[in-house]
């Protein structure tokens, strides 16, 4: 098959870019022509990845100025002009949430191509909670995006439904976002967990490992991912006082990058440890590259998650395929269906920020070696590449055949 997966835009690799572009390795290795296409791509991705299979491309002509918020919204409107870059394509994958679907349903009526959607989660600027909203908008582009649906809402939910609803099939990254997608679409998605390779993420002994063992106090706690406000970071610097409580130099450690947009955030999460006499015990490490990462999962005690009602999150079974165990919440979300209370770490009550302390010291109780061999097994037989793969696979074949 020749395979196109679109998205937005490529500026920074989170959890959907990992996965269009293992999505993109493992159907290339498979022997399908398969080539990643977004609205607007970075300059530093411009060639290939580390993967040399994971080629990306825009699906607008230069002509069109080579600006993220111009071109994400421009591929609502100018849909029929990706047509070119797909006129040969077998079949269409669509990363939603995005304008990727809206595509895929433009070229299906003007050339009868077949797609399927991937669901990471509905369109947050249109179903999140009110009180979130604000907390989303946390750069120019979702700002403009935020405001535009304060005015056309209506429409632009209208579009997203016509995009999800038309998809020949539509797969999803949890049963929580199959539960969500049911309610707001009225299709039945099939569940397609992300990868995770526990070639790479595996438990290590080197002396990288030791090293930045020997940069923390103890106990190591890890947090990774995108510094938005949204995610609530300041859940885990509220949860250090009570930490520290019971251990006084136990290490908050979170990664993720830290730019232009989310510099704001940042400082006010400084300040916020500065006011709760935690400063030194918070560590914002900014972006870490794949084999820092996986050492850093291996060094941690314990792994933190703090985002509310989380359509899947990657991090804590990254961590546990690391043999690290992890704390998330209880509420329902995709978090839950990852992390196993009392074998993998514990959820906590949500959103109780002094039982997510409690639940996050008593990750120190487990045994280490038994949580290694259980989550080993777990992440692999729900989360491989090669299950991963199977669906997408034969999903993709039955649209096509």
């Amino acid at each position: 098959m020749k395979i196109a997966i679109l998205y937005s835009h490529l500026k920074e690799k989170g959890g959907a870019e990992n996965v269009i572009f293992k999505q993109t390795e493992l159907l290339h290795n498979r022997g399908h022509d398969t080539l990643s296409y977004f609205a607007y791509v970075d300059k530093k991705f411009n060639k290939p990845s580390s993967n040399p299979h994971c080629y990306v491309r825009s699906f607008f002509r230069p002509l069109i100025p080579q600006n993220k918020t111009t071109r994400i919204l421009l591929s609502i409107p100018l849909a029929p002009l990706t047509l070119e870059s797909f006129k040969d394509v077998d079949v269409l994958l669509c990363h939603g949430y995005g304008p990727a679907p809206w595509i895929g349903y433009t070229l299906k009526k003007l050339k009868r191509l077949k797609y399927v959607s991937y669901i990471h989660s509905p369109p947050r600027f249109l179903y999140l909670a009110p009180e979130d909203r604000n907390l989303w908008r946390f750069d120019d582009t979702r700002d403009l995006i935020f405001l535009l649906s304060k005015v056309g809402g209506r429409l632009l939910k209208k579009l997203d439904y016509l995009g999800v609803l038309h998809s020949d099939k539509v797969l999803v990254n949890s049963q929580f976002t199959a539960r969500r997608i049911k309610a707001i679409y009225g299709v039945d998605p099939i569940v397609c967990y992300p990868p995770v390779d526990i070639r790479v993420f595996k438990p290590i002994k080197s002396k990288i490992v030791k090293k930045i063992r020997a940069k923390f106090g103890w106990p190591l706690i890890l947090s990774t991912g995108r510094l938005a406000a949204v995610k609530r970071w300041e859940w885990l610097v509220e949860m250090m006082p009570y930490i520290t409580k019971n251990f006084p130099s136990a290490t908050l450690a979170v990664t993720g990058e830290i730019s232009r947009e989310n510099t704001a955030y940042a400082q006010q999460l400084t300040r916020l440890a500065t006011i709760l006499g935690v400063k030194e015990n918070i560590k914002f490490l900014g972006f870490q590259p794949l084999n820092e990462l996986i050492a850093l999962y291996n060094a941690a005690d314990v792994y933190v998650y703090p985002v509310p009602r989380e359509d899947f999150g990657l991090g804590p079974i990254e961590a546990m395929a690391c043999g690290t165990p992890a704390v998330v919440w209880n509420d329902g979300a995709g978090p839950c269906e990852t992390v196993i209370s009392g074998k993998t770490g514990f959820r906590a009550t949500p959103y109780c920020i002094e039982d997510f302390a409690e639940k996050t010291m008593k990750t120190l109780d487990i045994d280490k070696e038994f949580m290694r061999g259980f989550a080993y097994d777990f992440v692999k037989n729900t989360f491989s590449p090669k299950k991963h793969l199977k669906t997408l696979e034969n999903t993709l074949e039955e649209v096509v055949s």
